[in-house]
């Protein structure tokens, strides 16, 4: 990332002036990770907000190493963390049947990405969206890096056996011309 190092070395000395394109560098790993566990817009923003307070308050942690994936890590924790503390709240079907499937709302990109197990969406997401190297893909996911590549290939066959689902047939087969 762009001067990335040097925008943190002046976040350490409290001089915040270009907290804004940290945010710009930064806000699409962030978002997608989160995005990936909590499915509410809402909470993603709140838990976004969290997750760069916590870094700003935890600079003396961070040592200058992958600034994405320790962003990706800490945003990851966060988001479980939340989705644990509202999974808690939730004490009867009653409730779960008052809530709205949250399908209508997500982006065509998430609603293909439910094919795919919570783990190997995390994994294609930070690959192909956030275009993160295998290596710092496995230290996020606290997995081996034969692991991660094997889910990432697994997850990348499920999509392509789906798309005609996804798609619909007749749409496809139109594109296809």
């Amino acid at each position: 990332m762009k001067n990335s190092n040097r925008i943190i070395e002046k976040f350490r000395i409290k001089d915040y002036s270009d907290f804004d394109l940290f945010y710009e560098q930064t806000k699409k790993i962030i978002y997608f990770t989160i995005k990936n566990v909590i499915k509410d817009e809402e909470i993603v923003k709140d838990l976004m907000q969290d997750t760069y307070l916590k870094f700003l308050n935890n600079l003396d942690k961070y040592q200058n190493d992958n600034l994405n994936a320790y962003l990706s890590l800490m945003a990851r924790n966060i988001a479980i963390n939340e989705y644990n503390r509202r999974k808690k709240e939730i004490l009867n079907s009653e409730y779960l049947e008052q809530v709205p499937s949250h399908q209508a709302s997500l982006s065509p990109l998430f609603r293909i990405l439910d094919y795919l197990t919570e783990e190997e969406r995390e994994i294609v997401l930070y690959h192909i969206v956030e275009n993160l190297k295998f290596k710092d893909i496995a230290v996020i996911v606290n997995k081996s890096l034969g692991t991660v590549l094997w889910m990432y290939n697994k997850a990348i066959k499920k999509l392509q056996e789906r798309k005609d689902e996804f798609y619909g047939t007749e749409k496809h087969k139109k594109n296809t011309y």
